[in-house]
C-alpha cells in the first residue's frame, strides 16, 4: 500500500495550487493500466515547492482530514469528483 503524502502545516497562503488526473499506463508495461491519480502542485513565486499524487481512495482520506483540519477542501473535491468520473465510477 502506498503512503499518503503528509501535507499537514505545509501549504502556505502565498502558495498556488492546481491539480490534474493523470491516467497512465501501468509503469510495468503490462497492458493493464495503473489506476488514475489527481497530482496537485504548490507553487509559490513561479517555483515548484511541493507536489503530491492520490489514487481515488487516498484523496477521499485526504479530503476527510482537511475537513476535520477546518480547511478548505474544495480544489480536492473537485479532483475527486473529475478523478471518479475518469474511473466511470
Amino acid at each position: 500500500m502506498a503512503s499518503i503524502p503528509s501535507l499537514r502545516n505545509t501549504r502556505r497562503v502565498d502558495e498556488e495550487l492546481t491539480w490534474q488526473v493523470r491516467d497512465e499506463a501501468d509503469e510495468r508495461g503490462s497492458r493493464q493500466k495503473a489506476p488514475p491519480k489527481a497530482c496537485f502542485y504548490w507553487k509559490r513565486d513561479g517555483q515548484l515547492v511541493q507536489s503530491a499524487e492520490f489514487t481515488q481512495s487516498e484523496l477521499e482520506v485526504e479530503v476527510e482530514r482537511l475537513s476535520a483540519a477546518g480547511e478548505d477542501p474544495t480544489q480536492f473535491v473537485l479532483a475527486l469528483e473529475k478523478l471518479a468520473l475518469s474511473r466511470g465510477s
